[in-house]
């Protein structure tokens, strides 16, 4: 009777302990197909080396669902293993990502004069596919206030979630 007793308490607290920890709570792991990268890719950034340099590149794609992909190669040419995974808490923090790219102007302004050095390493980043700065060493284009602190924010969230070693980077 004792044993039949304990062992429903046991029972009852493991139900309740899995209902507590249902879809919605933060350590849980998503659905099957939560973080298989499918759908437009909302966020890319590009660690590009321009032709004949002999430096590692990557490329991070962040997909609408949260999921996010990394395929590099690495300074001899040859590619490196590729990797994926899903932003923490996919659906808010993706929801977050995209309301702060798809909320600023992407106004990329031109200086008259900058230095003339020359890099063999840039980055592009698109949102929704689309080039909104790409980043150069003395190049003179800077990005406007608003825009570069979304920039700097998402770059922030995506790079460690994908375990990027991104190449240096180059200032505006």
């Amino acid at each position: 009777m004792r044993y039949t007793l304990a062992l429903s308490a046991v029972v009852i607290f493991a139900c309740a302990a899995s209902a507590a920890a249902g879809p919605d709570s933060p350590k849980s792991p998503p659905p099957g197909d939560a973080c298989r990268p499918t759908g437009t890719v909302l966020f890319e950034i590009d660690h590009k080396a321009i032709a004949g340099a002999q430096a590692e590149t990557s490329t991070i794609k962040v997909f609408g669902n949260g999921a996010w992909t990394r395929e590099g190669v690495d300074a001899s040419g040859k590619p490196k293993a590729a990797s994926s995974g899903c932003l923490d808490r996919a659906a808010s923090s993706t929801n977050e990502l995209a309301s702060s790219l798809h909320g600023v102007p992407w106004k990329v302004t031109t200086a008259r004069m900058h230095c003339m050095a020359i890099s063999p390493t840039f980055t592009e980043y698109r949102v929704d596919g689309k080039l909104v700065f790409t980043e150069k060493l003395c190049s003179g284009q800077s990005l406007d206030d608003k825009s570069r602190a979304a920039l700097d924010a998402a770059v922030a969230h995506v790079e460690p979630a994908a375990h990027v070693e991104p190449a240096a980077k180059p200032s505006p």
